[in-house]
């Protein structure tokens, strides 16, 4: 009896302190989204180079109210794009549609800038450029590629 009683405070300790440490966190992890950015604000860098360095980046819509993901971006023709797969259903590409102000972290930077849906581009040459960067993604999209992914391009402030 004394164990059930052990382990249930164990137990109830552990929810409260995931419950703190998820009410306080700031970057999002993997799946779970974050709050604000951690990390010194960067003026918007002259290229985007430095993003095929790193697999995935964070960006954080709702300046008041801050939301922030994780996802992953290619750089084409010079532009970060920013995809997002079932675009139509994420509420960070609502935020933005809403209030294009985002922020974007790469690395330990961070760069406030706008996003902008990007319907103009296509999406083969984006494809092309993402199985180059991540060439686990592979080629069996079909014959008309992903459905229902939104591209967003970032732009300076």
């Amino acid at each position: 009896m004394r164990i059930l009683k052990w382990i249930g405070g164990a137990l109830g300790a552990l929810v409260i302190v995931l419950g703190l440490l998820y009410m306080f966190r700031t970057d999002p992890v993997q799946m779970l989204a974050g709050k604000r950015l951690s990390g010194a604000e960067q003026p918007y860098p002259a290229n985007w180079a430095s993003c095929d360095q790193h697999p995935t980046i964070a960006v954080e819509t709702q300046p008041d109210a801050p939301h922030s993901v994780t996802t992953i971006c290619v750089v084409l023709n010079g532009d970060l794009i920013i995809p997002a797969r079932d675009g139509s259903t994420k509420q960070w590409t609502a935020n933005v549609l809403a209030d294009p102000r985002i922020r974007v972290k790469i690395g330990d930077a961070v760069y406030p800038a706008l996003a902008q849906r990007a319907e103009d581009i296509d999406m083969e040459s984006f494809v092309a450029a993402a199985q180059a960067k991540y060439p686990q993604m592979g080629g069996n999209q079909g014959e008309s590629g992903p459905q229902d992914v939104w591209l967003f391009r970032v732009a300076p402030r």
